[in-house]
């Protein structure tokens, strides 16, 4: 049976497509929090380029593990765990599934957008860590947790949205130069 479609109803059906690939590519992240697969290594890193920019900042920093101590010998000073949810995964996930989600780009085109990606996301994160840290210097503890767990959750959001929506962008434009050519 061939079914024509009108311009509008083609463009509900790629999007349909879509919503359903990144459905599917959603599958991985139930699958790490239902295992509680072990993100230790990631953590560490994260924890050891916090406390690195934190230094480089000129900050006292103690790090245990995953624990990082800031300016603890003054009266400012705390520390601060870095847990699995700290350390981005789930936006880096989150733009592995629109990357690979979107119908006919190469497989190619999809790996270097993710090579630039998860960097930015990585920095976007590490920015995230140290602004709670600094908000807390200056604030407190509980503007430091609305900054870390609400405006950052929208910023990283932007951030994987943003970077998403450039690659797309990139993606029709070399597109378009193909088709002139």
């Amino acid at each position: 049976m061939n079914i024509s479609l009108n311009p509008f109803q083609q463009r509900q059906w790629k999007l349909l497509q879509f919503l359903g690939r990144l459905g599917i590519l959603s599958v991985p992240l139930y699958i790490i929090i239902a295992f509680a697969i072990d993100l230790t290594a990631m953590q560490l890193a994260v924890a050891g380029n916090s406390a690195w920019l934190l230094e480089a900042l000129g900050n006292q920093i103690v790090q245990q593990g995953t624990l990082v101590g800031v300016n603890t010998l003054g009266a400012s000073g705390f520390s601060f765990m870095i847990t699995a949810d700290c350390t981005g995964w789930k936006s880096m996930l989150f733009l592995f599934g629109l990357m690979f989600a979107v119908p006919a780009v190469a497989l190619k085109k999809r790996l270097i957008g993710l090579l630039v990606g998860i960097p930015i996301i990585w920095a976007g994160n590490l920015l995230r860590i140290l602004s709670a840290v600094y908000a807390q210097q200056a604030w407190g503890m509980e503007a430091a947790q609305v900054l870390h767990d609400v405006w950052w959750q929208l910023g990283l959001t932007a951030i994987v949205l943003g970077v998403w929506l450039l690659w797309m962008k990139l993606q029709f434009l070399t597109s378009e130069n193909k088709n002139k050519a």
